[in-house]
């Protein structure tokens, strides 16, 4: 369990397609930062990373609270920057805040759902 919010940065931050997408659950759901769209299921989880990554994001976690729900299932909420590459080619600092729920699925944590914001 308290690998999982930095397995999932990690793998954002050096743009693993394969293994960003691979942390969702089949029926997942993301609202990610840059974007107005609810994204249910890996291949529209896929779309949303096809663009994020491009922008070659570094992403670190300023502050989280983990609660556990059961054996199975808990959340993440929380504060990360992202640095990203921006439209015209220097990189920029986006805060933004976040909230994970995980769900065990087989025998692997899986992201049931994902909201992510920039910050106000």
């Amino acid at each position: 369990m308290e690998n999982a919010l930095k397995k999932w940065i990690d793998l954002v931050s050096t743009q693993d397609m394969d293994g960003v997408v691979g942390l969702y659950a089949e029926d997942g759901l993301l609202l990610g930062t840059f974007s107005d769209e609810i994204r249910i299921g890996k291949d529209k989880i896929r779309e949303y990373f096809e663009f994020f990554l491009a922008k070659i994001p570094k992403a670190s976690v300023v502050k989280s609270k983990m609660h556990v729900i059961d054996d199975n299932s808990f959340t993440v909420n929380g504060f990360y920057d992202f640095e990203v590459n921006s439209n015209n080619g220097d990189r920029e600092l986006a805060h933004a805040r976040f909230t994970f729920v995980f769900q065990k699925q087989d025998q692997d944590f899986k992201i049931l759902s994902h909201h992510s914001s920039v910050m106000p």
